[in-house]
This record gives C-alpha cells, sequence and structure tokens, in this order.
C-alpha cells in the first residue's frame, strides 16, 4: 500500500458493516490479513470499518484490533514502514 493512501473512519454503522461482512466469512485485517471472526467476537473485541481514500477505486477495509493500536502507536508512516519489514521478514 503506497504511504500516500490513507484509510479513514467511515461514517456509517460500523456494528452494521462488521455485520454484513462477518456473514460472508470472508473479511480480513487490511494491514496484517487476520481473519475477522464471527461478528459475536469482532464488534466487541474492536475491529474497525475504514474507507481508503485517493484509491483508484475507493474501497472498505478491515482493520483489527492490534493494528488498530500499533498504528496509534507508531503513527502512520512508521507503521507502515514496521508492516513492510514484517512482510519481507515473512517471504525473504
Amino acid at each position: 500500500m503506497d504511504s500516500a493512501t490513507l484509510a479513514q473512519r467511515l461514517p456509517l454503522d460500523v456494528r452494521e458493516a462488521l455485520h454484513a461482512i462477518c456473514t460472508t466469512g470472508k473479511g480480513r485485517c487490511w494491514y496484517c490479513d487476520l481473519k475477522l471472526p464471527l461478528v459475536e467476537e469482532a464488534i466487541p473485541a474492536g475491529w474497525d470499518v475504514q474507507r481508503l481514500h485517493d484509491h483508484p477505486v475507493p474501497s472498505v477495509i478491515l482493520v483489527c484490533p492490534a493494528c488498530q493500536r500499533e498504528r496509534a502507536e507508531l503513527g502512520e508512516d512508521e507503521f507502515l514502514r514496521h508492516l513492510s519489514l514484517r512482510v519481507c521478514n515473512a517471504t525473504c
């Protein structure tokens, strides 16, 4: 993901969106690929639904609680750097 592409909160009902996505059984965290749990677990755990701006096709993404915390602690640029290093270390 390009560091200039920022995820932002959507003006929507996150509970409703999570419920709809959970019923497909296919949702994953945009950043770490963690599988979205059942709606009964996802909502209390703090999963979020966000929208990517400055993307060729407007996208709605899921963000797990761990990635939300890490992004808040490190800031967007440093979080993306850490993420790219994790991916590289896992595949190199």
